[in-house]
């Protein structure tokens, strides 16, 4: 719902702020003040082009910004949230253009594009008249529009699914059959690769013993003499360390016999001994184990040379090497059951399409039904808008391709258009062809009252509806918005007071010169000030006791 709408500097607009309701709002005023001024504003708002001459003169731009409570608006939410619009229960649009022509525009006071403000308008505003924000003109739209009043969107949805696994499947199998080329190389390719990961056997290396092996073998005389050395050190020469422990083991014992303080150092000692003849021993068994084997170093090199070949090819880690293994090792058994794959795949193509077709035909009847009826209903409302002359018929031709075969979608094989012929003897013409603002207004409300629970769109504007009509029929026609106003808030120019009497809301455009510079004001009237304000409209910019009263009884007349 539109909240607030501020306009600064635009046409003849100086400085301007209108808070909406949530019904009914009317907007009078004498021809000129700047009522469709207010429509073609809020048309920027929802991404129309702009112009220079749009800035009021000698300011150096113009900014128009609508505040809309979204809190209900679940699609519209998702929607914002697809084009990186956080989800809040207010939206503020924002748009300044300069008197060059540039133009800025602002989501949530985050910088946006004058395409994001066209993709949320049609979820947000319809403005029908001479415009371009009228959602029942579009296809998708109408189509839509139908299959809610139907009921239809359970069945359309099982469509959507079904259509996207056909989809799915199609191109499974499309490209299995136009890359067998590609397939049979690949598969040449990924046998040699694990051919080769296999017969490297790297699950059995460690690669840092390996590089620690060759280190030993290059080197195996250094260890074995030191290893030596050290043996013959603590134990096997004259003078070693565990003689040289041993007397001195003796010592401690001499000295324990007198001194029994020092006893506990004889433990000490032995441990002492004992710790070096197993030091020792380590390092016998360390030297007998030292191997010269220049043909075992061979063997070695050969590998680490094989693992670094493998890593430059494939991965920078054995691991990683082995991963690649177990991917490719899953692609050869998926490319050799190819030919198995695409056998399954036709017949699941051949399943999915028999069942989208089976609910496509189902829902295509369907709508075929529903369109008559609601054609009829829409044809009712016409002639009850004096418009009794018109044709109105919903259009559901099932689409096939060059061949025949039906053209499926997501949304069905229908192509669905509203189509009106206005005048006796005028041929049926897509509803986007009714050249006159007031007759496409009033189609609208017809098509609108019969849709009001079907048409999700919140608010809803009408320009020049009042075109062509009479006292009367403004009467009929305002009873039909104040009662569409309560699925809907709408937005109304007229002229007719009979239509303005319905207001919940009325606002009284005028226009006043001050400063050498004519600017336009908007009231919003109260009980008494709309009296006086339908007594003006009737009595042609005159008030009397008589209008007056006619105004009084036009406003009883609504309750």
């Amino acid at each position: 719902m539109l909240q607030t709408f501020l306009i600064k500097n635009f046409a003849i607009i100086d400085d301007l702020m209108i808070d909406f309701g949530e019904e009914l709002n009317i907007l009078t005023g004498e021809t000129g003040a700047g009522k469709s001024i207010i429509i073609d504003a809020l048309g920027l708002i929802l991404g129309d082009r702009a112009n220079t001459k749009i800035v009021r003169k000698n300011a150096p731009g113009c900014e128009l910004t609508a505040s809309f409570n979204i809190e209900n608006l679940k699609p519209l939410k998702k929607l914002l949230a697809e084009i990186g619009v956080p989800q809040e229960d207010t939206l503020i649009i924002k748009r300044e253009i300069t008197a060059d022509g540039k133009t800025k525009c602002f989501i949530n006071g985050s910088i946006a594009s004058v395409g994001m403000l066209q993709t949320i308008s049609s979820a947000l505003v319809d403005i029908h008249g001479q415009h371009e924000h009228q959602s029942l003109t579009k296809p998708d739209s109408q189509r839509d529009m139908l299959d809610r009043y139907g009921n239809l969107e359970k069945l359309k949805s099982e469509i959507s699914d079904n259509f996207e696994k056909f989809t799915s499947i199609k191109n499974q199998l499309y490209e299995l059959k136009n890359s067998e080329k590609d397939r049979i190389q690949k598969l040449d390719l990924y046998k040699y690769q694990l051919k080769e990961i296999e017969e490297a056997k790297l699950f059995e290396m460690d690669e840092n013993g390996l590089e620690n092996e060759i280190n030993r073998l290059n080197n195996a005389e250094k260890l074995f003499n030191y290893a030596n050395d050290i043996y013959s050190i603590l134990y096997e020469s004259d003078g070693s360390a565990v003689e040289k422990l041993g007397i001195a083991k003796k010592h401690i014992e001499n000295l324990a016999a007198i001194d029994r303080q020092e006893f506990e150092n004889i433990a000490i000692i032995n441990r002492a001994v004992e710790d070096v003849k197993s030091l020792a021993d380590t390092f016998r068994q360390y030297k007998d184990s030292v191997e010269f084997n220049p043909k075992r170093l061979e063997e070695i090199i050969v590998k680490i040379e094989l693992i670094k070949k493998l890593k430059r090819k494939y991965a920078p880690t054995i691991k990683e090497i082995l991963d690649y293994a177990d991917n490719i090792k899953k692609q050869i058994n998926l490319f050799e059951k190819a030919d198995e794959n695409i056998a399954k795949l036709e017949k699941d193509v051949t399943s999915a399409e028999a069942k989208l077709k089976k609910l496509s035909i189902e829902l295509s009847e369907k709508r075929t039904t529903v369109a008559k009826k609601l054609s009829k209903e829409i044809e009712a409302e016409l002639m009850e808008l004096g418009m009794a002359k018109s044709k109105f018929f919903i259009s559901v031709e099932k689409e096939t391709d060059e061949t025949g075969n039906y053209h499926f979608k997501s949304s069905g094989i229908d192509r669905i258009e509203y189509k009106i012929s206005a005048n006796v003897g005028e041929d049926l013409k897509p509803l986007k062809t009714v050249a006159s603002g007031g007759e496409m207004s009033r189609v609208m409300l017809a098509i609108k009252t019969v849709l009001a629970k079907a048409d999700d769109t919140p608010t809803l504007i009408f320009d020049e509806i009042d075109a062509g009509l009479s006292g009367p029929m403004g009467q009929v026609v305002g009873k039909k918005l104040s009662v569409l106003s309560k699925n809907h808030q709408i937005l109304c120019i007229t002229h007719l007071p009979q239509l303005a009497a319905f207001s919940s809301e009325h606002f009284h455009i005028s226009k006043t010169v001050a400063g050498g510079k004519t600017k336009t004001l908007v009231s919003k009237l109260n009980a008494g000030e709309k009296v006086t304000e339908l007594s003006r409209m009737l009595g042609g910019g005159i008030e009397s006791e008589t209008s007056i009263k006619h105004a009084k009884e036009l406003i009883k007349q609504t309750n």
